[in-house]
């Protein structure tokens, strides 16, 4: 139906050139079936599961089906539009024709434990609760060391002699730790990495510049989603310490949101979200820690971060320090991304030149 079939066709097949796929993959954030395309892409994004999962956990899956094969769909949640991102998609597959059973954890985690031991006895009723509870705190450390072996990564990666030293070391960390069968395994794959960590061999100046990373939580937290904003600012220049409060660590197991509604006080009232508390509090903390600077990374939609943006813009200028912000949508891309960054570094290395 292409009023100009030639240059309709003419366009596709520039599309599916290897070089181009694997372009706009990257460009995009979408995982591509162009396997000539995909051996061009590099290789932490080729290698990344979350796009392109190993055969043994395709095997696992299943295929979404309209008439049988399927008993449930899990839909992990969260609070973000209030929980009806949920209720959404369920109609979506309803007015589709799938009955299978969708469980929302967002609904169900309204009512706390029980609502989840009930979403749990859903998805697998032959599942033992004394079991799931008896192995909980070692999840739990597990999720402890992750965070805390990610966060020094952030902090010297910039400076390392051989770039990527570290990174390779917390790589092989994540998988002794996926494959720890207890937590005396898990402890042993910690103190391995924590000491190789320790030897990674860095030139790191006294005062460093240093930035903090503050956001929405799923953004900010995700390499992949922000097209690596850590790593990409960490090395430019002479390296860039990155510190970064918000982790599933800090926010899940150990947050007191009243203390830092007490920290932004002075710029608001009340709460204004699930994690704009956080965002505005460690805006404050580093800004008066003596920081170069603030990168604020939000998804596009985030209605609480939007929010965030205008105190923020009241925190830089009271306390002066330079916040660049950051938003995420299908259309954002490596390049500007890396431009901004590129831009921001140049601005806060010479601001601390000139600083007597």
């Amino acid at each position: 139906s292409a009023e100009n079939k030639d240059g309709a066709e003419a366009f596709i097949n520039f599309m599916q050139r290897p070089d181009i796929a694997a372009r706009n993959a990257q460009e995009t954030c979408y995982g591509i079936t162009n396997t000539q395309g995909r051996d061009q892409l590099p290789d932490e994004v080729k290698n990344n599961k979350g796009l392109y999962p190993d055969n043994d956990v395709l095997e696992r899956s299943e295929m979404l089906q309209s008439e049988g094969g399927l008993d449930a769909i899990v839909e992990t949640g969260g609070v973000c539009r209030l929980g009806y991102y949920g209720a959404l998609q369920k109609q979506i597959l309803r007015d589709l024709g799938y009955e299978a059973d969708f469980i929302d954890l967002a609904e169900m985690g309204k009512h706390k434990l029980r609502g989840y031991y009930a979403a749990a006895k859903r998805i697998n009723p032959a599942i033992s609760i004394a079991k799931a509870a008896r192995t909980l705190p070692d999840a739990l450390k597990a999720v402890r060391y992750i965070d805390e072996m990610e966060g020094r990564v952030r902090l010297d990666r910039g400076f390392e002699r051989q770039r990527g030293s570290m990174k390779a070391v917390f790589d092989t960390f994540l998988q002794e730790i996926s494959s720890a069968k207890n937590r005396k395994s898990l402890d042993a794959a910690y103190q391995k990495a924590s000491a190789a960590l320790s030897a990674v061999a860095l030139d790191k100046p006294e005062n460093p510049l240093r930035v903090g990373i503050v956001g929405e939580y799923y953004t900010v937290m995700d390499d992949f989603g922000n097209h690596n904003v850590e790593q990409i600012l960490g090395y430019m220049g002479r390296g860039v310490e990155i510190h970064r409060w918000m982790t599933f660590t800090h926010r899940n197991l150990e947050y007191d949101e009243q203390a830092d509604l007490q920290t932004i006080a002075p710029y608001v009232r009340y709460s204004m979200g699930p994690t704009t508390s956080a965002t505005l509090a460690g805006a404050i903390r580093y800004a008066d820690a003596g920081f170069d600077g603030i990168v604020h990374v939000k998804s596009f939609g985030c209605t609480p971060e939007v929010d965030a943006m205008a105190v923020l813009q009241n925190i830089s200028a009271d306390r002066g320090i330079p916040i660049l912000y950051l938003s995420y949508d299908s259309q954002t891309g490596d390049a500007g991304i890396q431009t901004r960054l590129e831009a921001f570094y140049d601005m806060i290395d010479m601001k601390r030149r000139k600083q007597p």
